[in-house]
C-alpha cells in the first residue's frame, strides 16, 4: 500500500451469491499471512 500501512482487512464470506458473513481482521501477524489485493478507489 503506497505511503501507509494496512490496519484492517474485511473478509467476506459469500454463499449462493449472497454475503453471509463479514470478518474484520486487524491482528498484524494474521494480516501478514494473507494474500491481500488492494482495490482501486
Amino acid at each position: 500500500m503506497p505511503g501507509g500501512h494496512l490496519g484492517a482487512v474485511f473478509a467476506f464470506t459469500v454463499t449462493g451469491g449472497r454475503i453471509v458473513a463479514i470478518d474484520v481482521i486487524s491482528d498484524p501477524e494474521r494480516i501478514r499471512q494473507l494474500d491481500v489485493e488492494l482495490l482501486d478507489a
